[in-house]
């Protein structure tokens, strides 16, 4: 029965204790004032266990409500019924101290109250801050994301061959340094001074040779150019990256 009681409304299970009806017989009543049609709004039904763990109808009356019920009745259980309604409405009332010691009970128990709404106001904050936090990582992340996915539309779309100076450019080194660290990552050795990859990265169309004589050569001696067709640059790409290597573009992110 206690999810019937609050301030606010008093059941009829309540009632039938007070006057001492049975409970049928306030339920009677109850809806006989229904069918003269008094606001339904003072007596709402609801359902309550009993001791069986059956469900059974129950009013919820407001003080409205009890009033209008209680007026069908003799004068003692009226009485009843409104002395009840002054001990609820009386203890819901704030307590006022009537001594020095009250008054400081009452005063640390509200300091308490405070400082506990302080401290929620402030995990409440917290999380705020968190959630900020996070939003901000994402928004980091993302425009990572976008840089890197930048980068790699620039490689995708490109369909010409690049020199090594220009893939090494991407990384802020030179054509020499670039290539060592291919060649200490097993990519690719240096034979009659020409890169070539290993296998079986030589097979899988990452690289395009090119012929051509030096300006500066006077027997017309015929030099070969290892150039890295779009697919070997994404290829790098990947393979640098597993060892902590990215692209200029990438660090700014």
């Amino acid at each position: 029965m206690n999810e019937l009681m609050n301030t606010e409304t008093m059941s009829s299970l309540q009632i039938a204790e007070i006057t001492g009806k049975r409970h049928d017989a306030i339920l009677r009543d109850v809806r006989n004032l229904l069918k003269q049609g008094v606001n339904a709004h003072n007596f709402v039904e609801v359902e309550y266990i009993d001791a069986k763990g059956e469900k059974r109808p129950c009013f919820n009356l407001t003080k409205t409500g009890c009033l209008i019920l209680a007026s069908g009745y003799n004068a003692l259980l009226r009485e009843k019924i409104i002395n009840r309604w002054i001990e609820l409405e009386m203890a819901n009332q704030p307590k006022v101290p009537t001594s020095f010691r009250e008054a400081l009970l009452l005063a640390a128990e509200q300091q308490g109250r405070i400082e506990e709404q302080q401290r929620e106001i402030e995990r409440q904050n917290t999380l705020l801050l968190a959630q900020g936090e996070q939003i901000e990582q994402k928004d980091r992340a993302i425009a990572s994301l976008h840089e890197r996915t930048s980068y790699l539309d620039q490689i995708l779309q490109s369909k010409s061959t690049v020199t090594t100076t220009q893939i090494a450019a991407d990384y802020g080194m030179s054509a020499k340094k670039f290539n060592i660290i291919l060649r200490n990552l097993r990519i690719q050795r240096k034979v009659g001074g020409q890169w070539i990859l290993y296998a079986p990265y030589n097979t899988m169309g990452y690289v395009h040779s090119e012929t051509f004589v030096p300006e500066a050569s006077k027997t017309g001696r015929v030099v070969m150019n290892t150039k890295w067709l779009q697919k070997g640059r994404l290829f790098l790409y990947n393979e640098l990256k597993k060892n902590g290597i990215i692209p200029l573009i990438e660090q700014k992110a």
